[in-house]
């Protein structure tokens, strides 16, 4: 019963007003010698770009040109639970590559920004580019994710609660609140960001979908989907990757769940052979505030 009541509630979550919760995925000049790619990570969606627009203008100017990966298979109105196959990482892909060859055609510059998981997505797309166009491409990934997630003991106590099974995966939905940060930074369900003396608090359910139940937001994961998936894309790939790299590290990431810094550069160094990566104390989402962002692409742009 709990279990039917939270799917309905997510599906009614999916109508509910979020400011970059949303499937808009072009911006800009299309005829600007510099072009953004946004590669979203998993329960990422193409208007969650807007959040780094501002940085993006302040760094690189108003005349560039941002498209996202988008495709309904993987579209903001459609539950978690439905977007993960190996069939649709096929697809998701297939339109990376459409993309890029597309972008490749009209842009000098064009920057892959892959945001957590999106990494892996662009990995397994980068064999399929020729090389011509692989030397138009620098590679801004930010908040680096796992390719491949360790078991919770948060999995059976919720998938007992609220759990069900899709596709052949355990599916469940996690409860987000800042007192449960304590457990798990990613927990958080805002930020408070301070510059110069002002202050400005971020909110998860903005830039992340979460829905509202019992007084607590909740978010679905499957870790048996997830890994499949990873699984998938990352065995059909070939790395180290050579282009050039951008990476910005949270070092209080839950999603790494304890595992020491030196897995992170373990990690880096076994995809990525051409890199500038940055630091930061923060968690995995709360990593993407402007400072942090100003900094990486003000390097990205140096670099040019």
């Amino acid at each position: 019963m709990l279990a039917e009541l939270f799917k309905r509630r997510n599906m009614k979550s999916l109508d509910d007003f979020a400011l970059f919760y949303d499937d808009f995925n072009e911006y800009g000049d299309r005829d600007a010698q510099t072009a953004f790619y946004f590669v979203p990570g998993i329960g990422g969606v193409p208007g969650q770009v807007r959040f780094a627009l501002p940085s993006l203008q302040r760094v690189f100017g108003t005349r560039i040109y941002v498209r996202c990966l988008h495709l309904d298979a993987f579209s903001a109105s459609r539950p978690i639970w439905e977007k993960f196959t190996r069939v649709n990482v096929d697809k998701k892909r297939d339109q990376i590559v459409t993309d890029l060859v597309q972008l490749g055609s009209r842009h000098e510059t064009i920057h892959v920004i892959a945001s957590s998981n999106g990494f892996y997505d662009f990995l397994y797309a980068y064999r399929d580019l020729d090389t011509a166009l692989v030397a138009k491409l620098k590679l801004i990934w930010v908040a680096v994710a796992p390719d491949s997630f360790l078991p919770n003991p948060w999995e059976a106590i919720f998938y007992r609660l609220n759990g069900f099974e899709h596709n052949g995966y355990r599916w469940f939905a996690l409860p987000n609140h800042n007192l449960l940060r304590w457990i798990n930074p990613e927990t958080t369900t805002s930020h408070t960001w301070r510059r110069d003396g002002k202050l400005k608090r971020f909110f998860k359910d903005d830039l992340e979908f979460r829905m509202s139940l019992l007084g607590v937001q909740w978010g679905y994961a499957s870790r048996d989907a997830f890994n499949d998936c990873l699984e998938h894309a990352i065995r059909q790939t070939v790395f180290p990757l050579d282009l050039r790299a951008f990476i910005l590290v949270a070092t209080n990431d839950g999603y790494w769940q304890g595992r020491p810094p030196s897995d992170v550069d373990n990690l880096l160094d076994r995809y990525l052979s051409n890199k500038t990566v940055f630091y930061k104390h923060a968690s995995h989402l709360w990593v993407l505030v402007p400072d942090n962002l100003d900094e990486l692409l003000q390097t990205v742009e140096r670099d040019q």
